[in-house]
């Protein structure tokens, strides 16, 4: 039987084929990037060739600083999107061939499917400029040059000067400062769309699961509200029945506030809540008081039913979806705060006071807190999760 076309071609051949593509490119990023003078797609020659640039990044592109200024100075696509240097120029190029082919199967051939994938080729790109320092961005902005003085807003003049002390690059904070940002929703959005799924379909024959939102939980079957469960919080499994699982919650009572359950002593991450009627059937230690604040704790326990439909046993896909909402939320509009950078108690204020310039809604918001706060500072590797 003959062979396909691929088996018949060798690994030399493969490598000629390749380089014949890499010079092709090369030769007409050299023939057609020039453009004429005066023209304002002047060395863009190349990239609009590609049709779907003119419908999308290119208009984009022409309502920025970039293209129009006051100094009357212009990027042109290669400026930001290609090496200077000349190694990282040629493997730049290289890359540039799988983006041909990725183009010619019909990837992003109109301007509906580049929307659907916008925020993928976003991504991809920051963490290029991530990765190199934002190399391109300093072949025209030097770092040493800036006046701060001349800053409209001498506040922004601080962070700027705080950041390139903090070691932070361009990138961090300049997301979507040449194109449309992507909607960075649609990654988290997406990803909780599966979770849900799967804790619909999920069962209890497991160890332990975790609330994706803040959940119910009741003393008996069917019986009535005994409190709620935040999100991530770890529920030991003790026995299952049908669509129900008993479940135990371990955690801290403040002594004078026992209706709330935290992950740790001295600090406000909630695991549970509960209501008054319940409270004589919570396991308590012995109360000790916490050397940081001067308030007494005790380790709790308390057992609950819940039923399927809001918990899964995949803590890791729940962390994910958590490392999304942060990223998503912390890193659109300056570089992404790290979870260690606060305690778990700041956090609280921290994120309350993002919430007037990011939209979440009650659920996504109670998971991002809580998400951070048992990576915070003061918390990691106390808590049961």
């Amino acid at each position: 039987m003959e062979k396909g076309f691929g088996a018949r071609i060798g690994k030399h051949q493969w490598l000629l084929l390749a380089g014949i593509c890499l010079g092709g490119v090369l030769l007409i990023s050299a023939a057609v990037g020039a453009g004429s003078e005066g023209d304002e797609d002047e060395g863009n020659s190349l990239c609009l060739s590609c049709h779907v640039m003119e419908q999308t990044v290119y208009p984009e592109f022409k309502k920025t600083k970039h293209f129009n200024n006051s100094s009357g100075v212009r990027a042109k696509c290669s400026s930001c999107h290609v090496p200077q240097p000349l190694i990282p120029m040629l493997e730049r190029k290289a890359a540039s061939v799988s983006e041909i082919f990725s183009w010619m199967a019909g990837t992003i051939d109109t301007p509906e499917k580049f929307e659907e994938n916008r925020l993928r080729l976003a991504k991809s790109v920051w963490a290029d400029f991530k990765e190199s320092d934002s190399r391109e961005c300093k072949s025209c902005h030097n770092v040493t040059a800036f006046d701060f003085t001349a800053f409209k807003k001498p506040e922004s003049a601080k962070t700027m000067q705080k950041g390139l002390q903090d070691g932070q690059t361009c990138i961090d904070c300049h997301k979507g400062i040449a194109h449309t940002m992507p909607d960075l929703s649609a990654g988290f959005r997406m990803l909780y769309e599966e979770i849900q799924s799967e804790a619909k379909n999920g069962d209890f024959d497991v160890e332990a699961v975790y609330p994706i939102s803040v959940a119910s939980c009741f003393l008996e079957k069917d019986g009535s509200k005994a409190g709620r469960l935040l999100p991530l919080t770890k529920l030991e499994v003790l026995e299952t029945s049908g669509d129900w699982a008993k479940v135990r919650v371990r955690g801290w009572q403040q002594i004078g506030a026992e209706r709330v359950i935290c992950e740790a002593q001295g600090r406000r991450v909630f695991a549970a809540a509960l209501s008054k009627k319940v409270l004589d059937t919570v396991k308590g230690g012995e109360p000790m008081v916490d050397p940081e604040t001067g308030q007494s704790w005790r380790k709790a326990e308390f057992d609950c039913w819940i039923k399927v439909g809001e918990f899964v046993a995949d803590i890791d896909r729940l962390n994910n979806y958590g490392s999304e909402l942060h990223a998503a939320t912390c890193g659109g509009c300056h570089a992404q705060t790290p979870a260690s950078h606060f305690t778990a108690n700041q956090w609280i204020g921290g994120i309350k006071s993002m919430g007037n310039r990011v939209s979440l809604d009650k659920n996504n918001y109670r998971l991002l807190l809580k998400y951070l706060q048992m990576r915070a500072s003061d918390v990691t590797g106390e808590t049961h999760s």
